[in-house]
Formats: structure tokens, C-alpha cells, sequence
């Protein structure tokens, strides 16, 4: 739709994650993919050949798309993030086109909106952007005419510092409709657990996720590359084992899936569950399963679990 005009897109992706203590935002797991990878197949999707300069750190982005990307970093590092808009602006020529500034941390935004800016652009307008649910102005979801964007940063003797609200002194972005769960940012591990939920919709909690990355922190390991995803999983695993016929132990159930997950290389997550599952969810009863976990705290190999196969 728009390959007649060239779009640019600037994802900062700068700063320090201090409010999700240190752990870098880009890189987070929701559903199975990275928050930065989940921007920049939207934009994709939307604009398949905008030129996308990533303003702080490509950490997170997956192998297949390093290659479409340029990353740069603002002067001095962790100067804010208009400095790193600043720098990315070296990499835009001053010529006609459509520059779309967004953040990292909008893991849900859709294709459709990111559509919507840049044809808003396209139709005339020199800046755009949207409102979250509390009526604020995203400065991290807006669009540009890019000799409008060049003129605005070159206003800015010295970016480093400066809130990224200056960029827009002077201008009235035009505004488009957006849905607000699409501007849930991820900032805080209260947002991680709101954005990742189980099966019947529900947050996974907090204080799970936080004892997670407590664990990593603690035994420096990736607790068998858990994610938050993943967790999701095993909380509606011991709720399918809580409700199973003839079962009333999710505990034993969870302790053989763990079992079962860091004997065998190559088993994921899920699979460990389902085989699990499987087991206490048929025929089996509690006797079946303890006798199972007998055998494993005895020593014994996975092969002696019931339900599984070699």
C-alpha cells in the first residue's frame, strides 16, 4: 500500500529497563517472541520495505532480522531518548517520505495502526500520533512528514537530556483512532503480568514471574529458558491436574513435569506438560503417579514414567 513513498522507522530501544530491574525490555518473551521482534514484524507487515534504524541496542532481535536493520546509539549512551532520535536522524535523508517514531515497549501495537500513521502522512499531515485510555499524547506512537521531523530536531541545539515532549513544540499532531489495549507499554513487571495471561484470560501473577527471574538472578541460569509465556502454561497445566478425574495432587504432577523437562535434552516446556498431563488426566491414579515420582527420587530414568516414550 505504501511502497510508492519511503517510510523510515526510528524504535528506541535506549534506555536502562531500571523499572523492570535491568532486565532488557526489547527482549521479552509474550507468546513465544521477543517485544522488539513483535514491533518490528507489525511495522513489517504494514510497510515491507521500511528502513528501520534501532536507536540504543539490537539485543533481543532475532538472528533473521539483524540483517534489516541499523542500529545506532545516542551520545552520550543513556542520555534519553530524544538523543537517540538524534542519532538516528544521521541516518535519514533530509527528502520527502514518512518517518514513524516508536517504542519498544508496545508489544501489542497492530499493523493497522501503524498503517493509519503513515497514511495519515501520505495524505498530508506533518505530524500524527494517538491517545492512550488516559487522554496523553504517545509520543512513541507518531508519525512525520520527514523534512518536518529534520526541522523539528534541528530546533534542539543539543538533545542529551531533553524530554522527547520537545520534539513536538509548535506542532498539533493530528490524531488517529486507536484501540488502548494496543498502547499498553511494558515498563514494569506489574505490565509484564497483566500482558501475559492463561488460558482463560487470567495475569499470571507478579510474584511468579519476579520469583522466576529471582531464581536466573540467583543460580545464573535460565531456569530451562522459561518465559513468561511458558509459565502461563504450567499455571493452566496444574489447573487441568486439579481438575483431572481421579487426581488431587498438582504438586506431584508439577514435580515430575520438572523431572521430566531437565532429564531429557531437547524436551521443551511444553511437551514435558503435555506428557505429564497425559498421565494424570487418563487412566492413572494418584498411586500411578506417586509411584512415578518414587522412581525418579530414586534415581531412576524418565523411561520408568508411565506415559512416556524413549
Amino acid at each position: 500500500m505504501f511502497e510508492q513513498h519511503t517510510v523510515y522507522a526510528v524504535v528506541l530501544t535506549g534506555g536502562r529497563s531500571s523499572r523492570m530491574g535491568g532486565r532488557h525490555k526489547p527482549g521479552i518473551l509474550i507468546d513465544g517472541r521477543s517485544v522488539i521482534d513483535r514491533t518490528l514484524r507489525a511495522l513489517w507487515s504494514a510497510a515491507p520495505s521500511a528502513q528501520v534504524v534501532i536507536a540504543g541496542s539490537a539485543g533481543g532481535l532475532s538472528p533473521q532480522l539483524r540483517d534489516r536493520v541499523l542500529v545506532v546509539r545516542e551520545d552520550p549512551p543513556f542520555s534519553g531518548p530524544l538523543a537517540g532520535v538524534a542519532a538516528a536522524r544521521q541516518a535519514i535523508p533530509a527528502s520527502d517520505g514518512v518517518v514513524l517514531l516508536l517504542g519498544v515497549d508496545l508489544p501489542f501495537l497492530s499493523s493497522d495502526t501503524i498503517g493509519s500513521l503513515i497514511s495519515t502522512i501520505v495524505d498530508g499531515a506533518d505530524a500524527v500520533s494517538c491517545v492512550d485510555d488516559t487522554g496523553h499524547l504517545q509520543y512513541l506512537c507518531a508519525g512525520w512528514r520527514q523534512e518536518v521531523f529534520h526541522a523539528q530536531l534541528a530546533q534542539i541545539a543539543d538533545p542529551a537530556g531533553v524530554p522527547l515532549r520537545v520534539l513536538f513544540s509548535g506542532l498539533t499532531p493530528k490524531l488517529i483512532d486507536c484501540d488502548p489495549d494496543e498502547l499498553r507499554d511494558i515498563d514494569t513487571p506489574y505490565d509484564l503480568a497483566r500482558a501475559v495471561t492463561t488460558a482463560d484470560g487470567r495475569p499470571v501473577p507478579e510474584s511468579l514471574l519476579a520469583a522466576v527471574d529471582r531464581f536466573e538472578d540467583e543460580h545464573g541460569q535460565n531456569v530451562a529458558g522459561l518465559s513468561p509465556g511458558q509459565t502461563a502454561e504450567i499455571l493452566d497445566f496444574a489447573r487441568e491436574v486439579k481438575y483431572a478425574p481421579g487426581v488431587t495432587n498438582p504438586v506431584v504432577a508439577a514435580f515430575l513435569a520438572g523431572q521430566l523437562a531437565g532429564a531429557r535434552d531437547g524436551l521443551s516446556v511444553r511437551q514435558a506438560l503435555d506428557r505429564v498431563l497425559g498421565v494424570v488426566g487418563g487412566q492413572h491414579q494418584v498411586g500411578d503417579i506417586q509411584e512415578s515420582a518414587d522412581h525418579l527420587a530414586r534415581g531412576g530414568d524418565v523411561g520408568g514414567l508411565s506415559g512416556t516414550d524413549q
